[in-house]
């Protein structure tokens, strides 16, 4: 069904665009409106919390290497009730790429392209996402490490530009919302980033595994944790918690801060850019797994007719899962339940009856 194979530094490349994905621009706010000027705090928590989630996802992954999570659902489970587990993947898939494909369209027609309507955007984005899940895994790959390097380039051009801007003065009083607040803030940045890389699951059986494999792709993980936790300490140098609470978008408007010499301005496109890349790359990765989910699942031979079907499916999906800005908002706490669940609750039960039935064979 999938022919095409990925290296251990591809892996590495893609995780880092997945877990900063749409992140980048969303998690700065909303950690910073729970943990205030302790946000950063909040960040590095978040970390620490989610580095470990993200190794047992790659540790459990190896109990059926050449499986995906859909397959041995049913394998531990039995047809029905690992068909009802693989057909709850499934649904987080597709509502998880809708997502993303819906704060895309937001953002552009707010902050970018404001005439433009957004189901043009949706569109646009729609046919890149078909064309590259019919290309494979393997194209998706070599995309990501081929514009990795630019990314990385604009990533650190931002941080440079924005340090004249930054006062550490913005991060007093330290620890002055309490633990509380900062183990609130904390579970966004642990969740939308390290708990939905239980993405990997569906694409880990395609990687060409070395000695080499688990260590590139922890750092990977480590690397997209520390980005993650730059930006959101460097949103609150530059614009404060007051501010960074306020704004949906906070990071981008810590980019139209910059200026250096009353001449370079303006140039907060240096972030869209970046947003836009890791952004495309965790919705093309979602429905990715979305479609060859659904294939395996149903026992078809291929999954890539399923592309154009998946696609007009997202187009309507995108407009009915979130009326505004406001909703989206609402929904926010409680996919963090939905992330646990997928990536940490179900894969530790699957653990524990693979275990059992291990030990119940050694037993006769």
């Amino acid at each position: 069904m999938e022919n095409g194979r990925i290296s251990s530094r591809q892996l590495a490349v893609l995780v880092i665009y997945f877990i900063i994905g749409d992140m980048l621009l969303i998690l700065p706010s909303l950690t910073i409106s729970a943990a205030k000027q302790d946000g950063w705090i909040s960040g590095g928590m978040g970390l620490l919390i989610g580095w470990p989630i993200a190794w047992f996802l790659y540790r459990f992954s190896r109990l059926f290497p050449k499986l995906t999570i859909i397959q041995y659902n049913r394998r531990l489970l039995g047809r029905w009730v690992g068909g009802l587990i693989s057909l709850f993947y499934l649904y987080y898939y597709l509502v998880t790429t809708a997502m993303l494909l819906r704060e895309a369209g937001d953002f552009l027609t707010t902050q970018i392209f404001t005439e433009t309507p957004i189901n043009a955007i949706h569109f646009m984005m729609i046919v890149t996402l078909v064309w590259g899940t019919k290309s494979g895994l393997e194209a998706i790959a070599r995309s990501g490490e081929t514009f990795f390097p630019l990314y990385i380039f604009l990533f650190l051009a931002l941080f440079v530009l924005l340090l004249p801007q930054a006062e550490l003065s913005r991060l007093q009083p330290v620890m002055g919302e309490g633990l509380r607040a900062i183990t609130h803030g904390s579970l966004y940045s642990s969740t939308f980033t390290f708990c939905e890389l239980n993405t990997v699951l569906m694409f880990l059986p395609y990687v060409v595994t070395s000695k080499t494999t688990e260590r590139d792709y922890l750092i990977g993980v480590f690397l997209g944790g520390m980005a993650i936790c730059s930006i959101i300490l460097l949103t609150l140098l530059v614009i404060g918690p007051n501010l960074a609470s306020s704004y949906l978008y906070a990071t981008y408007a810590a980019a139209q801060k910059i200026n250096v010499g009353n001449f370079l301005q303006r140039v907060e496109a240096i972030l869209a850019i970046n947003w836009i890349l890791s952004t495309f790359f965790k919705t093309i990765l979602d429905f990715y797994a979305f479609l060859l989910g659904t294939a395996q699942l149903f026992k078809l031979r291929d999954y890539r007719p399923l592309s154009i079907p998946g696609g007009m499916l997202l187009f309507g999906l995108a407009f009915a899962i979130t009326t505004n800005t406001v909703y989206f908002d609402y929904i926010v706490d409680y996919y963090i339940f939905w992330d646990f669940t997928c990536a940490f609750v179900l894969p530790l039960m699957l653990y524990m009856v693979y275990k059992f039935r291990s030990q119940t064979m050694l037993s006769k």
